[in-house]
């Protein structure tokens, strides 16, 4: 036999403290005839005594600790409930700085992509050899795509620093 009907009985007679001294006296004629209800309550028992063994062993800390640790787990509670929305507007500002980067970096690459396509690249190579180091032709094309190379360089410096501000935890 590996099962009882009366095993569930047995068991919250024990769990519950009952046994047997408070349960039903049938329960306890049963428990003696049947031989997997008698086992189920001596296993029952043992772990019932070892659990209030270790409760009545079991040293509580003072009530000045738990309230010191209770204060100090509010305040990191509250710490990090404060510093979730700023992480957030970080890794949104990390993501536009990315994107800033990116969209400068596909305007910069138009720029030289329709520079070689058209001869005027060519024609400013040539004015600059001709002229032999004329200053004005040199300056007007540093004129022309110096700022958005000098942007584009800028978001790339900018960017790996925002993404790591976003991304740290303190």
């Amino acid at each position: 036999m590996i099962e009882c009907a009366r095993e569930s009985e047995s068991m919250d007679a024990v769990a519950s403290g009952r046994w047997p001294a408070q349960c039903d006296p049938a329960l306890v004629t049963h428990v003696a005839a049947c031989a997997v209800c008698a086992d189920l309550v001596e296993i029952a028992r043992a772990l019932r005594d070892d659990r209030d063994a270790a409760c009545r062993e079991a040293l509580l800390p003072a009530a000045g600790m738990v309230w010191w640790r209770a204060t100090i787990r509010a305040r990191a509670d509250a710490a990090r409930s404060a510093t979730q929305p700023m992480t957030a507007v970080q890794g949104i500002a990390g993501a536009c700085a990315v994107g800033l980067a990116g969209a400068l970096a596909s305007i910069a690459w138009r720029s030289l992509h329709r520079l070689t396509l058209t001869d005027r690249f060519g024609e400013a190579i040539a004015q600059i050899a001709t002229r032999c180091l004329d200053v004005t032709a040199a300056s007007a094309i540093a004129l022309e795509h110096g700022l958005l190379i000098l942007l584009v360089l800028v978001g790339c410096m900018l960017a790996p620093l925002a993404l790591y501000i976003a991304i740290a935890d303190e």
